[in-house]
């Protein structure tokens, strides 16, 4: 495995993390860098971040959300869902 796959793995990891512990959560690429991540991980860059982003994005963690004028966010794919009962 590369450092550059390793380090995306990592990101992707934390995210799953934090959206753990916060399952209501929902921000930017900017926001989960500057507050999602440990410092470590947040200085790797935009890319690696996206390059995780659209990782569990597409293993279905995650939501991408685009509005016309606002910036495009991320969340839980399980946010919002109610379990069944």
């Amino acid at each position: 495995m590369s450092k550059p796959d390793e380090v995306v793995r990592a990101i992707a990891a934390e995210i799953e993390r934090y959206l753990l512990q916060h399952p209501d959560a929902a921000d930017s690429a900017a926001g989960i860098q500057a507050w999602w991540l440990s410092r470590v991980l947040a200085a790797e860059g935009a890319a690696v971040l996206l390059a995780a982003l659209e990782r569990l994005e597409a293993g279905g963690v995650v939501v991408r959300t685009e509005l016309t004028g606002m910036a495009t966010t991320f969340s839980s794919a399980a946010r919002g869902r109610k379990p069944m009962h």
